[in-house]
């Protein structure tokens, strides 16, 4: 019996093997580090812009009625993140197709602030401001705001102070440094909307605080009209947004 239970032992332990050297290569998934440094915590930002008493649990935080998931900010192989049927488990760096609406929420700099795209591509080039803000640090009241009809594969960016940050890493001139963190947004908008929270750290990595509460944009996304009049015949708007079970 000993002699046979080694036996399977082995048998086993060369099967396992085999399995983990022929198993594909996994991607690995990460987040940008990020410190709260003596500004408004995330918890305030928020609440000011939301409303409501946050709490968090990891990456994620919540009011009870609303909770923003924190996107991934990299992994071994780049994806698009599509900006309406897109979720937290994607990656924050190259985005895809959408009518979106833009909107300035807050603001903890001393620098001006200016957000925009490459206007499509994933080269940092052309860069088109869609709305900027130089009013006094805080969430921002009845804020700027831009719609913007988005077609195929495109960067956010941003320009404060002359420098120019892109949402894809590898495209930042201070060592290819993150700029951008992402919350996925639940419990607010219209149905067929898709929400982004999009959090921006100003400075180049050799002077940054890596607080990236310098400004804060909202995206509200949206299919379609013809697409969603289809989606809605064929009784599948559901399909569209996927959501944490």
């Amino acid at each position: 019996m000993r002699r046979n239970s080694t036996r399977r032992s082995v048998f086993w332990g060369v099967v396992l093997s085999s399995l983990i050297l022929c198993a594909p290569a996994m991607a690995e998934l990460g987040y940008t580090d990020w410190f709260e440094n003596g500004e408004p915590t995330m918890l305030s930002i928020l609440g000011g812009i939301y409303g409501g008493t946050w709490s968090n649990g990891g990456p994620d935080y919540t009011n009870g009625d609303i909770t923003v998931y924190r996107v991934y900010d990299f992994d071994d192989g780049q994806e698009s993140i599509h900006i309406v049927d897109g979720d937290q488990f994607d990656i924050d760096q190259v985005w895809t197709d959408g009518i979106a609406t833009v909107t300035a929420q807050a603001k903890y700099a001393g620098l001006n602030q200016s957000f925009g795209w490459n206007q499509g591509g994933t080269d940092p080039c052309n860069y088109q401001e869609l709305l900027s803000y130089d009013g006094p640090s805080g969430v921002i009241e009845g804020g700027p705001v831009v719609e913007i009809d988005i077609e195929g594969d495109f960067l956010w960016g941003i320009q404060p102070n002359g420098d120019e940050w892109w949402s894809k890493m590898s495209n930042n001139s201070d060592g290819g440094m993150d700029h951008l963190i992402t919350f996925f947004v639940e419990g607010v908008g219209e149905p067929d909307e898709t929400v982004w929270l999009l959090f921006w750290e100003d400075l180049p990595s050799s002077s940054w605080d890596q607080d990236y509460q310098d400004f804060v944009v909202e995206i509200r996304a949206s299919i379609p009209e013809p697409a969603t009049m289809f989606l809605l015949g064929l009784g599948g708007l559901a399909l569209l947004k996927k959501r944490r079970k």
